[in-house]
């Protein structure tokens, strides 16, 4: 069925849309570099990414000195970084949003205060607006320069201000995890990447270069919220892309959100959302919610998870231990079990807060 879905999706999109795009394979974008359509980059259709100019792409930075306001940073420019308040000895947060999205989203400023909150540390949120909100072939084109310019200002801060890449943690949402796999391609020893249910269409079923996966960090952990089948408009992917992977209530349709929408593809990725959007962001900004839960101070309740190899196993309790250490944690604690792999289920409530006690 995922087969047929991706073989309609070629259909729909190649020669009703016109997306095989032959005219150009290649942009260069100065100190960028360049980006081609060659294999394994052959999963927009012919799209290639846009300029950080037109995907309006920019950095914001926050710390405990402007928590409330934040400061814009350009991502190749070292002398905006010396006039801000950020502290190469402190950790980099950085956070990235996902498809018709922006970065001046509640959850976006929530996570940012969260952290701040928790720890003296440098946040940076990445808006590219504009590269967010085309149709999807072409936004997913875009991670790749939005990745790409994020990986320069990190080399920028290593190499101008002292930061230390173990301390960076790149948060990503939806085309925003995806992105963040390419941030890690691009830079040495990256501490870690949570990837906040990755897109799934036009990456899970490519090569590890195009997708997120455990190489792109010393640690990637992954909270799944949307992986439902494409036909039934879920967008995360069910690929496990982590070092730990984690799926709340078996990864797809959340409890308390709408009953998942049967869509065509066309309506699903031709941005005619309608109530199809409607079901697809309930279950899909799960994972941010889950996220920001995590960085609260709950000493009664941990997002604690349990290895098993289908969530058919864990409902039925035949793999509720972890041996002699702790269970891993899902959101923000997840690298106090960074030794352990695999998959790891549990069960939250259907509302805020989603953290449910054994």
């Amino acid at each position: 069925m995922q087969a047929l879905g991706f073989l309609v999706l070629g259909v729909t999109f190649g020669y009703s849309f016109g997306f095989f795009l032959d005219e150009q394979k290649k942009v260069c974008y100065g100190d960028l570099g360049c980006f081609a359509i060659d294999d394994p980059f052959d999963n927009t259709f012919g799209y290639l990414p846009e300029s950080p100019e037109s995907i309006q792409f920019s950095l914001t930075l926050f710390t405990r000195t402007n928590s409330r306001i934040g400061v814009r940073i350009g991502y190749n420019d070292t002398s905006s970084v010396s006039r801000s308040s950020f502290n190469p000895n402190n950790p980099i947060k950085i956070i990235i949003h996902g498809y018709m999205s922006n970065a001046n989203e509640a959850w976006v400023q929530n996570i940012s205060k969260l952290f701040l909150k928790k720890e003296d540390c440098n946040v940076v949120t990445v808006q590219w607006r504009n590269g967010a909100n085309k149709i999807y072939p072409a936004s997913a084109a875009n991670t790749r320069v939005v990745g790409a310019a994020v990986a320069k200002f990190l080399e920028m801060v290593r190499d101008k201000h002292g930061a230390k890449m173990e301390t960076v943690h790149v948060i990503g949402h939806s085309l925003g995890a995806q992105t963040s796999g390419y941030i890690g391609q691009r830079t040495p020893h990256l501490g870690r990447i949570t990837g906040l249910d990755p897109a799934g269409p036009l990456f899970e079923r490519y090569a590890e270069e195009v997708r997120l996966d455990p190489s792109d960090a010393k640690f990637v952990d992954v909270i799944h919220s949307d992986a439902l089948p494409i036909e039934d408009a879920g967008v995360g992917t069910r690929k496990s892309c982590g070092h730990i992977d984690f799926f709340p209530n078996g990864g797809g349709h959340q409890p308390g959100c709408p009953p998942p929408y049967k869509t065509s593809l066309e309506e699903l990725l031709s941005l005619r959302f309608t109530a199809a959007f409607t079901s697809i962001s309930c279950s899909h900004s799960r994972s941010y919610f889950y996220f920001a839960e995590s960085l609260v101070k709950e000493p009664n309740c941990q997002f604690t998870a349990y290895p098993c190899d289908t969530y058919n196993d864990f409902v039925k309790g035949t793999c509720n231990v972890c041996g002699d250490s702790p269970c891993p944690v899902m959101g923000n604690d997840a690298i106090k079990s960074s030794s352990r792999r695999g998959n790891y289920y549990l069960i939250t409530n259907s509302q805020n807060p989603f953290c449910k006690n054994s």
